[in-house]
């Protein structure tokens, strides 16, 4: 199955697509926020400034929040999903594809558990952490990682990928690693902890789990999920002449 065959199901009205970067997910018409004006020396799709866990809009001002490959690369996600809630209308949806840990050059790193990424969120960890860098760098299956790295060369590239890591930490400087690996099971727990944690004024209840999608890139699952506000009333969405974004920095 491919995104086309779901946006229309699922995606309408304003929303926000996080991290698109050059493959932005068919079939929508979001804006566009992403955490570099580019990356890896090109250009990102986005306008405005805007990371998984600060988005500049006003509460219940979006119809919709997608994202493909990107809640890997999210130091807390519990942070990230009380966020995109708090963007959300009541009913609102949220998208998105997550990479299989069984299916991607993580395959040899522990799957990240619930209990860790509870304890992210409660001690406010944020993307200059760097508990994960000897996981991710040491853990990571380096052919599929780095193919051009030949193998007598791999533990060199590890520690000089990790010094740099490290420094940028030292620095106080954010770090963009696939901090926490997931399963289908995983994202889905991950997400039911929130609801029986009150983590967010509401649930956020799945809809839809698609596994190896979409076909033409088969390494990730989808999820789709639809927010429930415990008390409507509270999140009105802004008034028209107010737009929906708050505090917008362009690139």
């Amino acid at each position: 199955m491919e995104h086309i065959e779901l946006t229309s199901r699922f995606l309408h009205g304003p929303g926000v697509e996080i991290g698109a970067f050059k493959t932005p997910i068919p079939g929508i018409k979001p804006i566009y926020v992403d955490r570099f004006s580019e990356y890896a020396g090109e250009p990102t799709l986005a306008e405005y400034y805007g990371d998984a866990c600060e988005l500049p809009f006003f509460d219940s001002s979006l119809q919709y929040v997608a994202t493909s490959h990107v809640l890997e690369h999210v130091a807390n996600p519990l942070a990230a999903l009380s966020e995109w809630f708090r963007v959300l209308h009541h009913d609102g949806i949220i998208y998105m594809v997550i990479p299989d840990i069984s299916r991607t050059f993580d395959h040899a790193r522990p799957l990240s558990t619930t209990e860790h990424m509870l304890s992210d969120f409660r001690n406010g960890i944020t993307q200059t952490d760097g508990t994960h860098i000897d996981d991710f760098v040491y853990g990571v299956d380096w052919k599929s990682f780095s193919p051009t790295t030949k193998p007598q060369d791999v533990k060199s590239a590890q520690d000089e990928l990790a010094s740099v890591y490290r420094n940028s930490v030292q620095a106080g400087s954010e770090i963009n690693i696939h901090f926490h690996t997931f399963n289908s099971k995983s994202a889905v727990e991950l997400i039911e902890t929130g609801n029986s944690g009150k983590i967010w004024a509401g649930t956020i209840d799945v809809l839809e789990v698609l596994e190896n999608f979409p076909s033409t890139n088969p390494d990730g699952f989808l999820i789709v999920a639809r927010v429930s506000k415990n008390d409507q009333s509270r999140f009105d969405p802004p008034l028209p002449e107010k737009g929906l974004m708050k505090n917008a920095r362009r690139f």
